[in-house]
């Protein structure tokens, strides 16, 4: 599906088109260079597998399908290295007994970290290696994350499993070393703790690789489901809030490549446009822009407004990447789950109006 988006002031709402990109496409990065995108798509039998396209379509792969070793689990959230030879996922074992195949709702929580590891696969998808190596010890890994000089790998780690609603977790950042024998291995790990005990999803380092952007739940008065957005630094100090959800949810933030805007999902508008009032609202999302202080936030999609030309019915904007250049933005979708039907799943590219880049 293409189609124009309305016309509009580029400063209030830059986009001029959104395509419905890679049928059944899930999470999803955009590898630094432009070439490629990587992205999970789930299989007849519910699991999710790691795919790489080229950005015309035209050679597009399967990396983990014929892995013998992942044949049972989950293999999603790829991100690529800044070098665009190899990426990380996380691979999840046991998902049938954990009920995280058939229904992709179940993955949108932090409870896709339980049971995962993070490998580290070539562009290729002939060699592949674990680096993490949790076990069965209640331990859980979330949605890496490369610095900016491909030196570092970050993460989140559940230490507790019974502190409440998801968990006690913690960022980790690593080094990422390769020996002469081609093994990786991750060393000097450093971990930042929040200041209270919850939840911690890393969406990347800052530029300067000294600090991450995070969504994060630091309010003990807040809802256990509601998270806002945040900068902190490794190095200590008061992280910097950049969004104040009030109950919502806002959970995926990018860093545009000019390094002026953040892009990023949230619930907040949603509520006066419900189609099933059964579906919470934490469980809709659409894509918003900001600066990058958090300021002049503005809503750039409306899937979830039957008024729009691009009304989907309740939907949830999720993952999320920008192209190098700076004009598009590939997010993850899901739509349709009403009456208990499996929800459908897209990868769409929004094209922005290049003046926006100025």
């Amino acid at each position: 599906m293409t189609a124009p988006a309305p016309a509009a002031d580029t400063e209030s709402n830059p986009v001029v088109r959104i395509e419905r990109w890679i049928e059944g496409g899930a999470r999803v990065d955009w590898s630094r260079q432009g070439e490629w995108l990587a992205y999970d798509k789930a299989g007849e039998d519910g699991r999710y597998d790691v795919y790489v396209t080229s950005t015309d379509r035209l050679a597009e792969r399967c990396l983990t399908c014929d892995m013998y070793a992942l044949r049972k689990d989950n293999a999603f959230n790829p991100v690529w290295h800044p070098s665009g030879d190899r990426l990380v996922v996380q691979v999840q074992s046991r998902p049938k007994r954990l009920k995280f195949v058939a229904d992709p709702l179940q993955l949108l929580t932090a409870d896709r970290a339980v049971h995962s590891e993070l490998y580290l696969i070539d562009r290729k998808g002939t060699d592949f290696a674990l680096l993490t190596r949790f076990g069965d010890n209640g331990t859980a890994a979330l949605d890496p994350q490369f610095s900016y000089d491909g030196a570092r790998l970050l993460w989140s780690e559940r230490t507790k499993a019974r502190k409440g609603h998801y968990g006690a977790w913690q960022l980790r950042s690593a080094e990422l070393r390769i020996n002469r024998a081609g093994i990786p291995r991750l060393r000097k790990i450093r971990s930042y703790a929040p200041p209270v005990d919850a939840l911690i999803v890393p969406q990347g380092y800052t530029p300067d690789d000294q600090g991450a952007l995070v969504a994060a739940n630091f309010e003990p008065e807040q809802s256990p489901d509601t998270l806002d957005l945040y900068r902190l630094r490794f190095d200590g100090g008061q992280p910097e809030r950049l969004t104040h959800s009030r109950g919502g949810a806002e959970e995926y933030v990018r860093l545009a490549p000019t390094g002026r805007h953040l892009a990023f999902t949230s619930n907040a508008e949603i509520r006066g446009t419900e189609f099933d009032q059964t579906v919470p609202p934490t469980a809709r999302r659409e894509l918003w822009l900001m600066d990058a202080d958090g300021s002049n936030k503005r809503r750039l999609t409306f899937f979830n407004d039957p008024t729009s030309d691009h009304s989907l019915g309740h939907t949830y904007v999720g993952d999320l990447a920008w192209n190098p250049r700076g004009d598009q933005i590939a997010v993850h979708v899901l739509w349709g789950s009403r009456n208990g039907d499996r929800p459908r799943e897209a990868v769409y590219r929004i094209d922005l109006d290049p003046s926006f880049r100025r």
